[in-house]
């Protein structure tokens, strides 16, 4: 009577064996590389190696090679689409550039002057990031721009295109120069890449809200049967709160990397030949959870887990491969539409001119770190300008252009996580505090520093509402005022008192860090500038894997200040 309990229950001892798979490929990840040498190249467009800008960023000069296509004037195809497609490119545009992207319907789409785009480039020589997915026409519906993505924020989404025309691709700059780079394109086919080989086995047991199979083992079973597709409404006509524990064979049409992706409302887990893919969570509805799996091809056991909790219930399966569209494998009424959640955000008060700058104090989580930094502020300048800063290190976690701040995850409902997160074009900074003391110019910077070494003191406001922090480090007072001018933050750190040594103020670490011109440097691949009095001392070193740059900070009559700003 409780063969599919424990028979599940079995498979969970092999649960851990599914952190193996941490880091396989997304079935739908990276797209494909389009080789721009194969391009056909109008006049005024030529290859190249690499680029370099002036200080303003009105004019490039390259070097030769076949990564980059640099041109102005007559337009570049990027590709004449036959089906649906999804394709991504980095751009580059000097300052004035009038960049238009062409849909294979007609539709033009200017870069630099839409509005909705235009806040959330850039400055004049950095790369930008431009995504777009399109749905092609057909005899019963319209060409559809799916989505349009700059620099990681979704500016058009589902809009439908007026003809039924299906041209190409192309790109164009009326007037300066644009560049391009890693171009990567993928069809997207609806193609079915699996499907159940027979009948779900399901059996329902006693009790909502359980995340542990085990537990759900021990309970009272309500119902077993079959279903023809994975259905949490087979609970209908039972208690409120209950668990459901699918099992069943799925047919993989070929070998290759799958992705599932897992859409409830409630607590679920998949596993497929006894590993874990998509781990136990408690997700509301429209907040998909995702894993993969290489499989062979033929029959593959999927084990499905399911407990009601609070949230409004539903359940989806989908599964895909690289170049296909999702393809479910629940039935429909499985999952219902999420109910709207609309975004909780916050932006700069413009109309109170004392305070103008907002304010936020939350939890932070960057893209890589396992936990939360709990002390963060960040704050949003009615200039455009924001950033985060954690308030334990001091460290500037990152800076964005745009609108400020979704802090759904706060206030809405139980407000957990507690995260906030940027509503704009984000770049990311080196997390760690901007002064240490060195005994010597080879020593490396600390990843972290202590609260015997660092001291936080409170902030004061200024009349716009703009902050100052002030903390103690290594003997010395800081005051650290950071203000948005122009297309650029603008951060001040002066120090009072006796440092016990020789204090530096790093003011860039990255990837890379090259010289523009003289007290401007372009860090981590043109993703951002750092610009400074040319007239100061800059060390520069290669440490920790790291190139970074350092200004001592020159104490006189126990005084000593540093001033830098980062365009982005």
């Amino acid at each position: 009577m409780n063969k599919f309990i424990s028979v599940g229950i079995s498979r969970i001892s092999h649960v851990f064996v599914g952190w193996l798979l941490a880091g396989s490929l997304y079935a739908q990840g990276d797209l494909p590389p389009l080789p721009l040498a194969q391009l056909t190249r109008p006049s005024g467009w030529q290859l190249a190696g690499s680029l370099s800008t002036n200080a303003d960023g009105s004019t490039l000069k390259s070097k030769s090679g076949d990564k980059i296509l640099v041109g102005s004037g007559e337009p570049l195809t990027l590709l004449t689409p036959t089906a649906d497609f999804r394709v991504r490119f980095d751009a580059l545009m000097t300052a004035g550039a009038d960049v238009a992207l062409t849909l294979p319907t007609g539709q033009s789409i200017s870069i630099a002057h839409s509005q909705d785009i235009s806040r959330l480039l850039k400055a004049p020589g950095l790369w930008q990031t431009v995504e777009l997915w399109y749905r092609i026409s057909s005899a019963k519906a319209p060409a559809v721009l799916e989505k349009l993505v700059v620099n990681g924020i979704t500016v058009r989404e589902g809009q439908i295109l007026s003809n039924n025309k299906l041209g190409p691709l192309m790109i164009a700059s009326k007037t300066g120069t644009v560049a391009i780079r890693n171009v990567g394109y993928r069809v997207m086919t609806p193609r079915m890449v699996a499907q159940w080989s027979g009948p779900l086995s399901y059996t329902i047991v006693e009790g909502g809200y359980i995340q542990d199979p085990k537990e759900a083992a021990k309970r009272k079973v309500l119902k077993q049967d079959t279903t023809n597709l994975l259905n949490y409404e087979v609970a209908f006509g039972q208690p409120r709160q209950y668990t459901i524990l699918f099992s069943g064979k799925l047919n993989a049409l070929q070998a290759g990397d799958y992705r599932f992706d897992l859409d409830q409302g409630g607590v679920t887990g998949l596993w497929v030949d006894g590993k874990e893919i998509i781990p136990i969570n408690h997700l509301e509805l429209g907040m998909p959870n995702s894993g993969n799996a290489t499989l062979t091809a033929g029959p593959h056991d999927i084990n499905v887990y399911f407990s009601r909790s609070w949230f409004r219930p539903g359940l989806g399966l989908f599964v895909s491969q690289a170049g296909t569209r999702p393809q479910p494998l629940h039935a429909p009424g499985s999952l219902p539409e999420p109910d709207p959640v609309a975004v909780v955000s916050v932006n700069p008060d413009y109309s109170d001119a004392r305070n103008q700058v907002q304010r936020i104090r939350s939890f932070v989580q960057l893209p890589g770190e396992k936990t939360k930094r709990t002390h963060s502020l960040s704050v949003g300048s009615p200039a455009g300008l924001h950033y985060t800063i954690d308030l334990n290190q001091m460290a500037l976690l990152q800076a964005w252009k745009g609108d400020f701040a979704n802090t759904t995850e706060m206030w809405y409902e139980r407000g957990e996580p507690q995260l906030l997160t940027p509503l704009g074009t984000t770049v990311p900074l080196p997390a760690q505090s901007p002064l240490a003391v060195l005994t010597d110019e080879s020593m490396a910077w600390p990843d972290s520093v202590g609260e015997n070494v660092l001291k936080y003191k409170g902030m004061t406001v200024d009349k716009q509402g703009a902050p100052t922090t002030n903390y103690v480090m290594a003997g010395a007072t800081v005051t650290d005022a950071m203000r948005a001018e122009g297309n650029a933050l603008v951060r001040t750190l002066t120090l009072t008192g006796s440092p016990a040594g020789t204090p530096y103020c790093r003011i860039a670490a990255g990837s890379s860090v090259e010289e523009v011109s003289k007290g401007l440097y372009a860090v981590n691949d043109r993703s951002y500038y750092i610009r400074f009095d040319p007239k100061v001392n800059v060390k520069t070193r290669q440490s920790n894997g790291k190139q970074e740059l350092l200004l001592p900070v020159d104490m006189k009559n126990g005084t000593g200040s540093v001033q830098y700003s980062i365009v982005f």
